[in-house]
């Protein structure tokens, strides 16, 4: 019998190339999404926590303001207007980033967060290599 060649090395996504550093916090209803998303954060260097909730995340920010370094956020979460939750995270971290990750256009989230400065923006659903992208362009611009 033949011998068969080994399979091509996969090249390695240009996103596991980058590394950045911190705390990133997921608030995102839909477990499984936020479970992938904590779980692909640690390949870029960042140590991940989750909310299923603006709540959720209001009390991990409480404990630890200046341990985040970005927010990862769904628009639509349960129990709080997303806008109420970012500006809340603000007053305690002015300079905090925030990515939304959402199925809904930019200007749907425009109309959701009124005046909340966004930093950045993923549109469900996305690949990790996009996510990573816009994380990287976010944090180093």
């Amino acid at each position: 019998m033949a011998a068969t060649s080994p399979l091509p090395a996969r090249p390695i996504a240009g996103w596991l190339e980058w590394r950045g550093s911190g705390r990133v916090l997921i608030v995102e209803d839909d477990p499984a999404v936020r479970m992938l998303v904590a779980r692909t954060l640690p390949k870029l260097g960042f140590t991940a926590s989750t909310a299923a909730n603006g709540t959720e995340a209001l009390a991990l920010m409480r404990k630890l303001p200046d341990d985040y370094v970005l927010i990862l956020s769904d628009l639509r979460i349960p129990g709080m207007d997303v806008g109420d939750m970012i500006r809340e995270i603000r007053q305690m971290r002015p300079d905090i980033a925030v990515i939304m990750m959402t199925g809904y256009n930019r200007e749907r989230v425009a109309e959701r967060v009124g005046d909340v400065h966004i930093s950045g923006f993923v549109h469900k659903p996305f690949t990790l290599d996009v996510l990573a992208s816009e994380i990287r362009s976010v944090l180093s611009p």
